[in-house]
C-alpha cells in the first residue's frame, strides 16, 4: 500500500488530470461537430468517450501519476477539466463554429439568392405562360362559335 502522498504531488497530478479532461472534452466537442447532433450519433459518441475517458484515466494514473495507480483526485481533476471546458470554453467554440459555418455556407447562400432563385422564378413564369397558352388552345378547340344543330333563322 502506498503511503500518504504529499499534497503538492496530489495537486500536480490533479492539475495534470485537469488538462487531460480539457483535452478529452475538446476532442469530444470536435467529434460531435463533425458527426452532427442526431440522437444515435450523440449516444454512440457518449459511449465512446466514456470508455475513452476511463481508459485515459487509468492510463494516466498508471503511467504519469506519482503513486502509479488511479486515485480519486485524478478522477476529480478530469471531471473538473470536463466541466471547465463545457461551462467556460464550449460557448465560445460554439460561437466560433456558427461563424465558421456561416462563412463556409456564404457562397452557397449568395449563389442560391442571386442565381438559382431568379432563374427558378423565370423558368416558373415561362412554364405558367406555356400552361396558360395550352389551356386557352384547348378551350378554343372544344367550343366552336355555335353548335351546328341550333342555328336559328329569322323568318320575317
Amino acid at each position: 500500500m502506498v503511503t500518504q502522498v504529499p499534497l503538492q504531488l496530489q495537486g500536480m497530478d490533479a492539475f495534470s488530470a485537469l488538462g487531460l479532461g480539457l483535452l478529452l472534452a475538446a476532442l469530444y466537442d470536435a467529434v460531435r461537430f463533425f458527426l452532427g447532433g442526431a440522437k444515435p450519433v450523440v449516444f454512440f459518441c457518449d459511449l465512446l468517450f466514456f470508455a475513452l475517458s476511463a481508459a485515459a484515466a487509468v492510463s494516466f494514473g498508471v503511467s504519469y501519476s506519482y503513486t502509479g495507480f488511479l486515485r480519486w483526485y485524478i478522477a476529480a481533476g478530469m471531471a473538473a477539466g470536463y466541466a471547465a471546458y463545457f461551462f467556460a470554453v464550449a460557448p465560445f467554440t460554439a460561437a466560433l463554429r456558427r461563424g465558421l459555418l456561416f462563412l463556409l455556407l456564404l457562397p452557397w447562400r449568395l449563389l442560391k439568392r442571386y442565381v438559382i432563385a431568379p432563374l427558378g422564378k423565370k423558368l416558373g413564369a415561362h412554364r405558367e405562360k406555356r400552361k396558360k397558352k395550352r389551356r386557352e388552345k384547348k378551350k378554343r378547340k372544344k367550343e366552336p362559335l355555335q353548335p351546328a344543330g341550333k342555328v336559328l333563322y329569322n323568318s320575317n
